[in-house]
Parts: structure tokens; sequence; C-alpha cells
């Protein structure tokens, strides 16, 4: 029996095939080095210190192929097998003999035609299902699961003050698919309104729920059918960052994760949240889900309410992972591998119950996404390089090399990970520039801003990115 990622590690070491990571940053493939190399990454961006995760022959990006960085999405992965860049996959894998083996952030279709990939993730049409934000209302409802005041209507059957006046206030809107803030529009006024239907059609059919300014928790669970029936292990929420002054110029958008924030959250809330996890992973079990999935909360007081389920790996995933590793757990993320190469019944249900246990408590540490501040596409000049960085008067230091921030040393240390823009590629609307980790935490005792130190540290970070319009011209 299993009962350490060390006794993990060597059962896998001896399935046969070559392992791939298929996400959308390739950087996320560090959620899985800790147990099973990574031989390939299918991913939509890039960047410098790419090299360190796989070699050139065996890195397939969207980005790379495209010269471009948007702010990329799930859908955008299906690219690398539309363009030129299809020919060179088969190329590669025309060289390999063995399956190969591949963690997703979710599944692709093209993949899952293709039985040259075992796919280690729940099936798209499962992710399709449980990924509908319309339909989560519904099983909110019938699970007793308490959710911010909402409705759903098609954009063009209602008016601003029709909404505002059902909600009692500001509202968010949201379509029924849609990732990081993608798509999603806080509604404050009747031009708010107009621009979310401009966007997304009057056709549209939407979830519009109140808008709540307080904290936001982000959750990892994980489905498993074992020997003795289905399980579903949840972990100590984050708290989310999202809309930061300085990491991006939209309230809506992503921006990180605070892991030592939840330190903060009581613990009748922690344990909430995992109960709600638990409860919705047995029901995605029951229809076939299993792996990994995550779920966004509000936190109002002591009041915990669901916003929604991603049924997938998170931005958040490849963080928690190095952070349960370097804690003494099987993370999450092998939990899943093994779930779905046939191994799961190698642990015992008594080590995961013990493993669930210890998942309940904190973790620490926070990683931040900077986006472009520009409302227009551009190219960003920087002597930046991946690496290990303080602040010093004012001035970003480079310190050493660096991965992730098991690099760091000392509390006034970030780590910025390796998947900075190059200067020569168009930098689109919105779109990530940088992601940042530290052993500490970055937010205030209100967990919605962040400390000084962290938004200095973030605001001379924008600082080192000279902004020049894409087609020529200074700014």
């Amino acid at each position: 029996m299993i009962e350490n990622l060390h006794q993990l590690k060597d059962t896998l070491s001896k399935c046969r095939g070559t392992w791939a990571w298929v996400g959308q940053r390739g950087v996320d493939a560090y959620a899985m080095e800790d147990f099973v190399p990574t031989d390939v990454v299918f991913c939509c961006d890039f960047g410098e210190e790419y090299s360190k995760l796989c070699t050139m022959e065996s890195l397939f990006s969207v980005e790379k192929d495209l010269g471009r960085r948007e702010n990329w999405g799930n859908r955008d992965l299906e690219k690398l097998w539309e363009g030129s860049i299809r020919k060179r996959i088969e190329t590669y894998i025309d060289k390999l003999k063995a399956p190969i083996n591949t963690v997703c952030y979710r599944s692709l279709a093209v993949l899952e035609k293709d039985r040259r990939f075992r796919l280690l993730a729940p099936s798209l049409a499962l992710k399709n299902m449980f990924d509908d934000k319309l339909w989560q209302l519904e099983l909110f409802s019938g699970l007793k699961v308490k959710t911010p005041k909402t409705f759903v209507r098609c954009l063009g059957e209602i008016t601003f003050i029709e909404a505002s006046d059902i909600i009692d206030g500001p509202f968010v809107v949201q379509p029924p698919v849609g990732s990081s803030g993608e798509n999603t529009y806080i509604v404050s006024n009747e031009s708010d309104f107009d621009k979310a239907k401009e966007v997304l059609g009057p056709a549209q059919r939407v979830k519009l729920s109140k808008y709540m300014p307080v904290p936001s928790l982000n959750g990892h669970c994980v489905v498993l059918r074992t020997r003795e029936g289905l399980s579903a292990i949840a972990v100590c929420p984050s708290v989310q960052i999202v809309g930061t002054r300085g990491c991006t110029n939209r309230a809506e958008i992503y921006c990180g994760n605070d892991f030592s924030a939840a330190h903060k959250v009581h613990k009748s809330v922690i344990e909430e949240t995992c109960t709600i996890m638990e409860k919705m992973g047995l029901f995605m079990g029951s229809k076939g889900f299993l792996g990994i999935f995550g779920m966004d909360f509000l936190l109002n007081g002591y009041e915990v309410l669901a916003l929604e389920i991603n049924p997938r790996f998170q931005g958040s995933t490849m963080p928690l992972s190095l952070l349960q590793v370097d804690r003494g757990e099987v993370p999450l993320t092998a939990l899943h591998v093994m779930q779905f190469m046939g191994l799961i019944e190698e642990f015992s249900q008594k080590f995961l119950l013990q493993l669930g246990r210890m998942y309940r408590d904190p973790y620490s540490g926070a990683h931040l996404i900077v986006h472009n501040l520009e409302s227009k596409s551009c190219r960003m000049e920087h002597d930046l390089k991946a690496g290990i960085y303080t602040l010093l008067d004012d001035t970003l230091e480079w310190v050493r090399s660096g991965a992730t921030y098991r690099d760091v040393e000392s509390s006034n240390e970030w780590c910025i990970l390796g998947n900075l823009p190059f200067q020569t590629i168009e930098i689109c609307e919105d779109a990530r520039i940088a992601m940042i980790q530290t052993s500490e935490s970055v937010l205030d005792d209100n967990l919605q801003q962040l400390e000084p130190y962290a938004a200095a540290f973030v605001k001379t970070l924008q600082s080192r990115f000279s902004v020049i319009p894409f087609h020529g011209g200074s700014e």
C-alpha cells in the first residue's frame, strides 16, 4: 500500500508511456513534477524559461506559433491542432513507441478522438455538463446549497432598471460558460448593462446575481472511485484575489490566490466550504465525473454562498500541489492521476481518510497574476527574467535563479515565474504578463486588498514594462 509520495512516485515510474501536460499555461506542469516527469507540454502561453520544463522539440505552444499573447481561455488549446503546428506535433508523436499519459487542465475533443493519448481527465461531455453556470443553479438548489440572490434571463428580455430592482442593487452578468472572469460583467449602471448586452448579444441567456463586495474563497476537491465506492476529499480553501488594482483594470478578473489568508478565516467557514464541495463531489461522481474540480464561494460574514463549480484543474491547482508536497502530503493532483491510471486501489481507505483530515488545515503562500493594463494591443520592452527578486528602494533587484516560491529564502523575496512575454510578441488587452509567488500572505485583514508591501511590488513590476504600440510608434 502507498503511504507517502516516494512510494507513489515509485509506483508511477513503472507505468509505460510518455508523460504529457496539456493546459493553458506551461508553468502549471509544475503541479505534477513531484511525482511524474514532464516529457512533453502542450500549452497556450510561452516564456523564456520553458526550456527547463521540457526540450523545445517537445514543447508545443499557441503563443509561440502565433506570436501573440492573449488572456488565453480553455478553448484556445484547440488551436494547437488547427494550425501549422499540427504537422510538428504529428512528427513528434510518430517517434513515440508508447502511449502518451496526458495530464489535462481539461479534456480536449481532439485528444479524445486520438487513441495515442491516454487522457487523465473526465470526459469533455462531463466537463461541459458541470461547467454550465445556469444548470449549476439548479444543482445548488437541489442540494440545498445557498447562493447569492440570482435569476436567469435572456439579455434582450430585461432592462437594467428591471434587473436592478429584482436584485436590489448592482449585479453580475455571466453567460453559461467562462473562466477567470472571462465574459463576466459587474453592472452598476445602464452603460455597464449595454456593454454586456453588446458583447454577449441580446439573445444570450445569462445568470444575473447580486454583486456582493465581500471576500471570495476558492477550493479544490477530488472525486475518487475506490473499492468501497465513491469518495470525495476536499481541501482547505484559499482566499481568491479578484479585480486587484495594479494587477488588472477590471473588477471581474481573476488575479490569484492567497493560501496564507485562509488562516484568518474562521474554522467553521473552512469546514462548511469543504462539506459543500464533498457533497457536490459525490453528486458529480454519481453522474460519472472523477478527478479534480474546484468551487468558488463568497464569504458574507460567516455565511458561505456558492458561486460556481469549475469542473477541471484551476489556476490555483499548481501552487496548491507544491504546497501540499512541501507539507508532506500526497497532493490532490497525484490522487487525480492515480484515479485515471487505474491505481487508486494502491491506497488504503484509511490512508485516504487520513489525507482528508490533513487537507483541512490552511496552507501558507500566495500566487499573483499581473495583467496588461493597456486598453489595446501592444508589445512590452523589459529587462526582466524569471527568478527570485526583492524590492529595494523602489527597484526590483534580481537575486538568483528560481522556478517557484520554493526558491524563495526570506519574507521579502518573490519568485517571478518563467512565462514572462518575449519583447517581440503582441500583448492583447487583459492578457497576463507575469505570474509571481511568495511564501507570505499578500492580502490585508479585510481579505480584499493587497498589503502595502505586495501592492508596491506589483506597481514596481508594472513599471519595468515599457509599453509600445504594437504597430510602431512610441508611448
